[in-house]
């Protein structure tokens, strides 16, 4: 099973019959989809700054870019009503969209919206992003949405902002390793290899290929092992992301097993399908 481990509800992931589509046309099972610009249809071609850059976490050159645009668009209002629009997908798509619920501080009760949809949505993960809106990883705010998934056995979904941020994730899983936790764009990779620190509920997202070198990709399999790397493409950030990254897979010089986990395998066990 193949399985697009992170994506947007907008550009080539639009609507229903663009998903369905896409995945079908790339060997794709399903895709876990989360809010993305509304209504746009829009796909962007990204420079691969990881090639240029094999060694270094280039996405935190890229998360002031879009704290930057964050702050000029207010972008983040539209994400409860992008959420409702990722449910939409999941029923008109039958079985090929998975969604994850992205969290805001907007939301004036978390625990309680959780508890709301997973009645009405039977969601099967939750995001949060720190450069769409600032809080910190010893807030009360991440707290409440890390015991939510912890305490229903959900994967948590995390891009981080910034070293410091890094180190006090770490920090606060060491003291929950129940805690599913997925760290986007294998965000600060070094200090967990630095750290020492890995456990089998902690998971590097592979997505993208112009942002994550295949070099770091190979250090975070031979860190934390195949079976906790998951394979994702960020679309539509990246133009044909979903061929570009499974073909990445398939040339990584590891095993066939191996390459299969990253592929699909991993989410599927994760997410109990």
């Amino acid at each position: 099973m193949i399985i697009d481990g992170h994506a947007h509800a907008c550009g080539e992931f639009l609507t229903p019959e663009s998903i369905i589509k896409k995945l079908n046309n790339s060997g794709v099972d399903k895709v876990i989809l989360v809010p993305g610009e509304l209504e746009s249809s829009k796909n962007y071609s990204l420079p691969n700054i990881a090639e240029i850059f094999p060694s270094r976490n280039v996405v935190k050159i890229t998360n002031y870019l879009t704290k930057f645009v964050m702050k000029i668009t207010g972008a983040i209002v539209q994400i409860p009503e992008g959420n409702e629009y990722v449910y939409k997908l999941t029923k008109k798509t039958v079985g090929r969209v998975i969604q994850f619920v992205w969290i805001t501080q907007q939301i004036a009760n978390p625990a309680k919206y959780l508890d709301k949809k997973l009645v009405e949505w039977r969601f099967s993960g939750v995001k949060l992003h720190q450069c769409w809106e600032n809080f910190s990883i010893d807030s009360e705010f991440f707290s409440t949405i890390a015991e939510w998934t912890e305490k229903n056995d959900m994967p948590l979904f995390i891009h981080l902002s910034s070293d410091s941020d890094v180190m006090e994730i770490i920090k606060y899983k060491r003291n929950h390793p129940q805690l599913k936790l997925i760290i986007a764009h294998l965000f600060g990779l070094e200090l967990f290899i630095k750290s020492g620190f890995k456990d089998e509920n902690l998971y590097f997202d592979s997505s993208t290929l112009q942002l994550t070198s295949t070099k770091r990709l190979m250090a975070a399999i031979k860190f934390a092992g195949a079976k906790n790397v998951t394979m994702g493409t960020d679309t539509p950030y990246g133009k044909n992301n979903l061929r570009k990254n499974i073909e990445r897979i398939k040339n990584l010089d590891i095993s066939s097993k191996e390459k299969d986990l990253i592929l699909g395998e991993n989410m599927k066990e994760l997410l109990k399908i």
